[in-house]
């Protein structure tokens, strides 16, 4: 049977930043047992449920419900942003036909990552990057504690950023500078499950 550590969600200021970087990177030394599972041993699920699902784990974090957030927030629901980048944000992300954009993280004017029903997609202004929870193993984390070590600036702090890493199955390491504080550390709790989808779901239409 394979043994699994299932982090906790937390908002920021609950545990120590060290706290956190140690139980994200514990986790990375775990079998991916589930890899070699049989396709009939996934669990069926519609990319509605499987939104549906991902939204939970939005507003679980966050302590909050859709009302509360309007779409301007770093981290935010696609839904909520405006209609019209809706549209242009698709065409980038090569929908496939069942696929639906759920979270996005603004990283810049031109560079954000949106997690859709089926994986995460790296927008720029020259190029589009797509990672599949098949592929994805677990969030590396933040880099460094600060984001300038002349400044020493923590990574727990809004406004700044900083380099992420996320770790594929195949150990290669894809690093993005994302948003710091509560925005960073959301998009960080929020996406490390959408592995889960990877390992366990068979996604119907």
């Amino acid at each position: 049977m394979c043994t699994r550590k299932i982090l906790a969600d937390f908002p920021i200021g609950s545990v120590s930043f060290a706290n956190l970087v140690l139980a994200n990177a514990t986790s990375h030394t775990r079998t991916r047992c589930g890899a070699f599972k049989k396709m009939s041993e996934l669990i069926e699920k519609s990319s509605e449920k499987v939104k549906d699902q991902m939204e939970f784990w939005f507003f679980g974090f966050f302590g909050k419900e859709k009302s509360d957030f309007n779409g301007t927030e770093l981290f935010t629901l696609f839904d909520l942003i405006p209609e019209s980048e809706q549209s242009v944000f698709s065409k980038k992300m090569e929908l496939k036909k069942n696929e639906i954009p759920v979270l996005i993280l603004k990283i810049s004017e031109s560079e954000f990552i949106i997690n859709s029903t089926h994986r995460f997609v790296l927008l720029d202004s020259s190029k589009s990057e797509f990672i599949e929870y098949s592929e994805f193993e677990w969030h590396n984390g933040f880099k460094a504690f600060v984001t300038n070590r002349e400044d020493g600036i923590s990574v727990k702090q809004n406004g700044h950023f900083a380099d992420f890493r996320i770790r594929k199955t195949n150990g290669e390491i894809i690093t993005r500078k994302i948003p710091t504080g509560e925005p960073g550390f959301a998009f960080w709790n929020v996406t490390k499950k959408c592995e889960l989808i990877g390992r366990k779901y068979k996604i119907t239409e």
